[in-house]
């Protein structure tokens, strides 16, 4: 997923809620009706909520995954070193288990090795 307001190929978003909608605010909002836009974020696009009580103004199905970016992402604890860390990554093929969810599948996903479940790349 790649906003088009970050520029190479070093990065990719985690959509975490409450963590920054970024260039498009419009999708939430659409989805869970009863919401603002700012309540998904904070009212900040870039970065979203500044502490674990602004999950409160998420929808109750989303607060979870809001608090897990404080409980277990650790969020900006280390002088900011949680704001977009570094990992290592490389596309791996779709899990099927997701496939049989969505009925999407990419016309490349052949192309890609497939995730190798239980090694240290996945970690």
């Amino acid at each position: 997923n790649i906003g088009y307001d970050v520029t190479g190929d070093h990065s990719f978003d985690l959509q975490i809620p409450g963590a920054g909608q970024g260039a498009f605010t419009s999708g939430c909002a659409a989805q869970f009706a009863g919401h603002s836009s700012g309540d998904f974020d904070c009212n900040n696009r870039y970065g979203g909520c500044d502490s674990k009580d602004g999950c409160a103004k998420l929808p109750a199905e989303l607060r979870d995954a809001c608090k897990w970016r404080y409980d277990w992402f650790h969020w900006l604890d280390h002088a900011g070193k949680t704001n977009n860390p570094y990992v290592n990554f490389r596309r791996v093929r779709c899990p099927e288990l997701l496939t049989s969810i969505s009925g999407a599948i990419p016309a490349d996903d052949d192309e890609v090795p497939a995730a190798e479940l239980g090694s240290d790349l996945l970690v």
